[in-house]
């Protein structure tokens, strides 16, 4: 029996999985006593600026990367090493000049007071070092290489919690946002700098004169377009509450909500990692058949529903003792909400199984139609319910968009899954299900 475990443990499929597992798992660690942090030394209403900041980081990262990733790491698979090096430069390219954009936009927010000048350069260097290590993340991962990638990840987002947890604990003066901003972007250059290392093996000297090609870069973003629109119904989803619990109800109810949305996006992200350890896999299946798609999809779900359950009963069963235990009263009051979230989080999780099936499939107007339908649900129903039950009612409008989401991407995937081997040649341009390494806290 031990021997077969030992052999079971040290297949490199089941190593790489688990190995993923844990860096990610001390990453969501890391984001739930980050939230701890900010709980104890900040206010709720600087907890509340600190949710604002983060939503306006996401949706900044979303134009920044357009998601031309969806076009990039379909190319990056079957290239040669002198080819993938040339896309990755010409995805370079395209990210410098959207970062210039942002930040002329930045610059006029300063001007009109919308956008608090002392947080402006933080915010702009966390941008940069998200989206290189973001993108590179994404690379080690469909070129077969999750360990390096979540090591990054835990680099990106992980290792300095810890350490900077030592440090507000060691010196009171620290206990402020812009620490927390500050070290945020040094974990960030220490991701790009291992990323850089993992891909040093890419013969990027033959780029010497290289100039990106811009025929390439069209291209991609023609097969990104459809699906821009899918990733900003995503994040409305994940965020139009903050925006609208600040308007109508107060930046206090809004800390209290990033505290605990804070956790649940940690919980969104672990399953991210898992989901994107069977992308390729699905994407094998469906190249070999219906019976081999059909296997990796019951593998896949029943992997996520196991880990989805797990973590919603860890999560229910902890918090309001934890809460209790480290004197957090103002946050024990409110528990409630926390509770009420966690149904969105479980659907939005599973959600990823019938999303990569029609990935798989290059059904990108399914998932289009999919994500902006529930963003129209979502935002219909926090502008309703929110100046009524307040953050409840943000909880709650995020749990009918999320079955809203589940429920038709499950339907438009089953009909894929009886019909794509019919009419094999009834395909659109594909597209890559939206990352929850974009969500932040």
């Amino acid at each position: 029996m031990r021997p077969r475990l030992l052999d079971l443990v040290t297949r490199p499929a089941v190593a790489g999985t688990v190995a993923a597992l844990v860096l990610r798992a001390l990453t969501l660690a890391s984001r739930f006593l980050l939230s701890l942090l900010l709980a104890r030394m900040l206010s709720p209403a600087e907890m509340g600026q600190y949710g604002l900041l983060t939503a306006a980081l996401a949706f900044a990262l979303f134009m920044v990367g357009l998601e031309f990733y969806s076009y990039t790491l379909r190319e990056l698979v079957p290239a040669s090493p002198e080819q993938r090096a040339r896309i990755i430069a010409d995805q370079m390219g395209l990210g410098a000049v959207a970062l210039l954009a942002i930040g002329i936009v930045v610059a006029g927010a300063i001007a009109t007071g919308s956008f608090p000048a002392r947080l402006a350069p933080w915010f702009i260097l966390i941008l940069v070092t998200e989206h290189v290590s973001l993108e590179a993340t994404r690379i080690l991962i469909i070129t077969w290489r999750p360990v390096r990638a979540y090591i990054g990840v835990f680099l990106r987002g992980g290792i300095w919690v810890y350490m900077i947890a030592a440090l507000m604990f060691a010196v009171p003066s620290t206990r402020m946002l812009e620490t927390v901003l500050v070290w945020w972007a040094l974990g960030g250059v220490l991701s790009i700098a291992f990323s850089a290392f993992s891909l040093s093996e890419l013969p990027w000297r033959e780029l010497s004169g290289y100039r990106p090609d811009v025929r390439n870069i069209r291209a991609g973003l023609r097969v990104a377009r459809p699906f821009m629109l899918t990733a900003a119904g995503a994040l409305v989803i994940s965020y139009v509450d903050r925006f609208v619990i600040d308007a109508f109800v107060g930046r206090d109810a809004l800390g209290i909500y990033t505290f605990y949305s804070t956790i649940l996006i940690g919980l969104l992200s672990l399953g991210g990692s898992v989901s994107h350890q069977f992308l390729p896999k699905v994407i094998a299946g469906y190249a070999a058949g219906p019976d081999a798609y059909r296997a990796s999809l019951r593998s896949f779900f029943w992997s996520m529903l196991a880990l989805v359950s797990a973590t919603m009963i860890l999560s229910a069963s902890a918090m309001g003792p934890m809460l209790a235990l480290l004197g957090l009263s103002t946050y024990a009051a409110n528990v409630g909400v926390f509770y009420a979230m966690l149904p969105g989080i479980f659907l939005r999780m599973l959600a990823d199984v019938p999303s990569y099936a029609l990935y798989a499939a290059r059904s990108d107007r399914y998932l289009l139609i999919c994500n902006l339908g529930s963003a129209v649900v979502s935002t219909t129903l926090n502008v309703a319910l929110i100046p009524v039950l307040g953050i409840y009612g943000a909880a709650l409008a995020g749990g009918v968009a999320s079955a809203a989401l589940f429920i038709s991407l499950l339907g438009f995937a089953i009909h894929r899954m009886r019909e794509s081997f019919r009419e094999p040649g009834a395909t659109v341009a594909i597209g890559l299900p939206t990352d929850p390494d974009m969500l932040y806290p």
